[in-house]
């Protein structure tokens, strides 16, 4: 079984941390943030980072 890749990222909204998962197509990782429920989605492109950890403000 293939582990999903993911990203750690602090809501600030709410002051949580939560994993985002990567999407089926593999073009970006999307969730929500637990407390208030908040989308976000980061995009994958070329050039990206290396950095698995963000802040949502």
């Amino acid at each position: 079984m293939e582990k999903r890749k993911f990203i750690s990222v602090h809501f600030s909204c709410c002051n949580v941390y939560n994993r985002i998962y990567i999407n089926k197509e593999g073009t970006a990782y999307v969730g929500r943030c637990p407390g208030c429920m908040r989308s976000i989605k980061f995009k994958i492109g070329q050039g990206g980072l290396n950095s698995r950890f963000f802040e949502s403000f």
